[in-house]
């Protein structure tokens, strides 16, 4: 809140809820309050009674408490991101060593105190099944993509706009990749976590 809106916001609440005796006797005698006076009341009226922090520090603490409330599926897709160029590893679960589809997930996840089974398929069977049409930040696509018998063999978390985060395969590193008709000729389903 700049100074204006705070200063407006002062006045209205003396111009509406009055303020002390004292106050109130300083506008009769001399027709005239103080800033200090309106900040006082302000901080009377509008602040709340319980709690005297500034507003600065009460919006702050709101935001923090806002923040740590967020779902975990908007935590896994930052930490994905953050392992964007990361190499491909086949059973690899960390960044020092390197990704798999399936070990990428289950380390974003876990970055959010949640814990995802090891493979795509096992992962598919965990998450709650939601239709493309209504995939939303976090959840995660599974694929077939025919390299192997395995009918889900691949795995990416959906980040938003036709986006998904994954670890592709041997000698490709970790990306984002559209949902395209390529993707989507492949795409098995998709699940909540």
């Amino acid at each position: 809140m700049n100074n204006i809106q705070k200063l407006s916001t002062i006045c209205a609440c003396v111009l509406v809820l009055g303020v002390t005796s004292r106050t109130a006797q300083a506008k009769s005698a001399d027709k005239h309050i103080s800033k200090s006076e309106l900040l006082q009341a302000y901080e009377r009226l509008v602040q709340p009674q319980t709690n005297k922090q500034p507003l600065r520090k009460i919006a702050a603490s709101r935001v923090k408490s806002q923040h740590k409330k967020a779902p975990a599926r908007y935590h896994a897709v930052r930490t994905a991101k953050q392992q964007l160029r990361k190499k491909y590893r086949w059973g690899g679960t960390t960044p020092k060593r390197g990704f798999d589809c399936s070990g990428l997930m289950q380390y974003a996840y876990g970055s959010a105190q949640v814990k995802l089974p090891r493979t795509a398929s096992e992962q598919y069977r965990f998450t709650k099944r939601v239709p493309l049409s209504r995939v939303q930040t976090g959840d995660l696509i599974f694929f077939h993509t025919r390299r192997s018998r395995k009918r889900i063999n691949h795995v990416g978390i959906y980040m938003g706009d036709g986006n998904f985060i994954h670890a592709p395969r041997r000698g490709k590193r970790v990306s984002i990749s559209k949902l395209n008709r390529y993707w989507k000729r492949r795409t098995i389903g998709a699940g909540r976590v």
